[in-house]
């Protein structure tokens, strides 16, 4: 589907003009100072004071910015204008110093190199058809022992049924792990579920454990560790429930499923990872 980041693009900058004053994003917690971080990434990717960090799809820039109100100086990479454009604003107005950058991802500027972690986090890969040369481009953009930090929705989770009622069981809907792109039709705002979209097409891809994995060593990455949680920061399912503020997890009594993913993973020394 060779349109399919025409498509995604048109999807994603109508989202970025609607997600700036969502309560969804607390945008207005990060505006009266706060760091909006979720907490699972905020105590995994820990102190980055001093650290140089690019962050992958970085949408319109409130977990850029917050890494930077942290410390870090911050370069967000994406390819939605009207995303790098809200970013850039939020950024004037809150007074904080991050670079952004409007490209593919799996095509970045020459320039983009020497960094000490890569980001990203909820919502990432499942844009992304060739998950190996998103791994080099991450690998090509760290400094040798640098760190990749990845939280995203668990591919297991991202097989299943959607769009069925919160009553029915769990059920697969898409294939694990496929070469072939998901046309979906989102005709709300995952963010705001009542309000309508007009560009409401879009097109995902699904990687499973071992793609991701593999795709990751050979990219020249020595994976340090994974995590498979219960908890994910959306209502990735009908059927999940409140688990607070802030996270979405299984109801009572259901058996265990993994719903978001977290991998940690530190360039080999000496590796120049391939960009093609």
């Amino acid at each position: 589907m060779s349109d399919h980041l025409d498509i995604n693009r048109a999807f994603w900058d109508e989202l970025a003009v609607r997600h700036l004053e969502s309560d969804f994003y607390e945008t207005a917690a990060f505006r009266r100072g706060e760091i909006v971080l979720d907490p699972v990434v905020r105590e995994r990717i820990g102190d980055v004071r001093g650290k140089k960090i690019l962050h992958l799809q970085c949408h319109f820039g409130l977990d850029t910015l917050s890494l930077a109100r942290m410390g870090a100086e911050v370069t967000g990479l994406d390819f939605s204008g009207e995303a790098l454009r809200t970013a850039r604003a939020l950024a004037q107005e809150t007074g904080i110093a991050a670079s952004f950058v409007k490209c593919d991802v799996l095509h970045p500027p020459p320039d983009i190199e020497d960094f000490d972690v890569v980001f990203a986090s909820w919502g990432a890969i499942v844009w992304i058809d060739d998950i190996a040369q998103w791994m080099r481009v991450a690998a090509r953009a760290l400094r040798p022992g640098g760190r990749l930090f990845m939280a995203d929705g668990h591919p297991f989770m991202m097989a299943l049924d959607e769009a069925c009622s919160a009553s029915a069981p769990f059920t697969v809907r898409y294939a694990y792990d496929s070469n072939e792109p998901q046309m979906m039709d989102d005709q709300v705002d995952y963010a705001e579920p009542g309000e309508p979209l007009t560009a409401h097409r879009n097109v995902q891809f699904l990687h499973g454990i071992a793609k991701i994995l593999n795709a990751a060593i050979a990219a020249g990455f020595t994976i340090r560790k994974v995590e498979e949680l219960d908890i994910i920061p959306w209502q990735g399912l009908p059927q999940l429930v409140k688990a607070d503020a802030r996270y979405w997890t299984l109801p009572t009594g259901a058996p265990f499923i993994p719903l978001a993913l977290v991998l940690d993973a530190t360039k080999d020394d000496n590796v120049t990872a391939a960009t093609g």
